[in-house]
């Protein structure tokens, strides 16, 4: 698309409980300053979160999110910001 030919300094996703791995390369390869990533599933942000640590981010901030109370499932919420990208 035209439009992302301008670059992104910001992307936020929430998948699915499989996760972002089809889409986590696009993503770095995008290099936004800050990534948001929402999740339902900790096993899966866990191997998101790598493709995002070894490729030059580090883990922020942390939040557990009750999105659905008297429930055992948490949404997690996971900010993580590109060393290598100029401040925003």
């Amino acid at each position: 698309q035209p439009w992302a030919a301008q670059g992104f300094d910001k992307v936020m996703l929430d998948p699915a409980r499989a996760g972002a791995a089809g889409v986590m390369s696009h993503i770095v390869k995008l290099a936004p300053a800050r990534v948001v990533y929402v999740s339902c599933n900790p096993t899966t942000l866990a191997r998101d979160s790598n493709v995002l640590l070894n490729a030059g981010y580090r883990l922020a901030r942390v939040r557990m999110l009750d999105m659905f109370p008297h429930t055992g499932h948490l949404e997690s919420m996971a900010l993580f910001i590109n060393e290598r990208a100029p401040e925003v």
